[in-house]
């Protein structure tokens, strides 16, 4: 029995967050965040937004984000538990809004689901006009989620990409990474398609180049191959030739000798 409860405790320690610790069991997408802000979203919540996002492809939709804040290694850390779902709001292509019936939803169910924990911003769909913060985002972020560390969550379910924004130096600023995080005994395995579509291309730049590579290491193979076939036809030719040039000073120095004889023999019958 002790060794059984020894165990089951174990595993407990190893699976529990601390809420007032940074999660140890994450996944970074995007690039180094160089502002003093970083932002963490459980896999579980990051699932459900895609989810929720992935038919929303004509008008605009949305909800808002819960979590805590947490201050750790100089920077804070704004770390997403939770989603809720905007109901009763207006969306049409290009505008969401939340209406006091909306806001009435959004607190009950924060009182009901996420007591220990806060609003931490919102998030909204972009139907194909890609990842920014419109002039009436703007006007909302500034309005309804204009504490310090509440961010703005854009999605686009269409082009298939998302973006975080936060608020630095008292202006909205596109986050270029984020965490997603869960408990240590579970795997992530989330897919992010804006990432994912950087890796292809890096990919298929990576095999544009070797082919390339390739063709041109081939080329240099043929042409080292020609010339050493052209050294060895001018050996042969120079070979032949200077074999020629022998025989030829040879001829010319019988031919002299030739002559001389001749000369003797005239003289000869001179005297």
């Amino acid at each position: 029995m002790g060794k059984n409860k020894k165990i089951k405790k174990i595993v407990k320690n190893d699976i529990t967050i601390n809420d007032n610790m940074l999660p140890q069991n994450i996944m970074f997408l995007g690039e180094y965040v160089e502002e003093n802000k970083n932002i963490y979203i459980a896999q579980n919540v990051y699932k459900e937004i895609q989810k929720f996002t992935k038919d929303k492809t004509v008008n605009e939709s949305g909800g808002i984000l819960i979590g805590n804040i947490i201050e750790e290694f100089d920077k804070i850390n704004i770390v997403i538990r939770g989603f809720i779902e905007a109901k009763y709001c207006e969306g049409t292509p290009t505008t969401l809004t939340f209406t006091h019936k909306t806001w009435e939803y959004f607190h009950k169910e924060v009182e009901k689901k996420f007591p220990n924990y806060k609003i931490v911003g919102w998030i909204h769909t972009h139907p194909n006009f890609g990842i920014f913060l419109s002039e009436y985002d703007k006007f909302i972020q500034e309005n309804f989620f204009k504490e310090e560390n509440q961010i703005a969550y854009v999605v686009d379910p269409i082009q298939k990409t998302e973006g975080f924004y936060f608020w630095i130096n008292s202006k909205i600023e596109r986050c270029k990474g984020f965490y997603i995080f869960d408990k240590n005994n579970i795997k992530i395995t989330v897919k992010n398609n804006n990432i994912e579509e950087k890796i292809e291309e890096k990919e298929n730049k990576s095999l544009a180049k070797n082919i390339f590579l390739g063709i041109l290491s081939l080329i240099i193979i043929i042409l080292l191959i020609v010339v050493i076939n052209m050294n060895s036809k001018i050996n042969k030719l120079v070979e032949v030739s200077n074999k020629n040039f022998t025989i030829m000073n040879q001829q010319i120095i019988n031919l002299t000798n030739e002559l001389d004889k001749l000369k003797m023999l005239k003289m000869e019958e001179s005297i």
